[in-house]
């Protein structure tokens, strides 16, 4: 059972790479235009509010395009993740392939835990501005 979330995590992330491929050549070849197809939020449209995944969408269409802190701005939590899973992507491939580095099962679910954290983090400070100020930064 050694290594069992790594390797797990290591074989979903390497069809996530597959996906994310897909996605960004979507993206650089029609840009933003096709994001009207794209519904609504289901929970804003019921109750007026952000959900945990608003601006999700925008921030991986602009982390695509190069603009890092936009992406930052509009769901952190999308910037963490591809920073956390090109590091655990590549350590793990030197690993596997090359016997480089050791194996520290388990860890990777901390990260986890952290991305969760920044999605509430995020939503509350969100919905703080939009109920509290008003602001809507999405």
């Amino acid at each position: 059972m050694k290594g069992f979330y790594n390797r797990t995590f290591y074989d979903i992330g390497k069809w996530l790479l597959a996906a994310v491929l897909a996605a960004a050549i979507i993206i650089w070849i029609f840009g933003d235009s096709w994001l009207p197809w794209i519904p609504d939020c289901a929970f804003e449209k019921v109750t007026g509010l952000y959900c945990p995944g608003c601006g999700g969408t925008r921030a991986v269409i602009a982390l695509f395009q190069g603009h890092f802190i936009k992406s930052f701005i509009y769901h952190p939590a999308v910037l963490y993740t591809f920073i956390v899973y090109c590091i655990f992507m590549t350590r793990m491939f030197l690993l596997k392939h090359f016997g480089i580095g050791k194996e520290k099962d388990g860890r990777i679910l901390v990260f986890v835990y952290i991305g969760i954290g920044i999605v509430l983090v995020q939503w509350i400070v969100k919905l703080i501005l939009l109920i509290g100020y008003g602001i809507h930064v999405i």
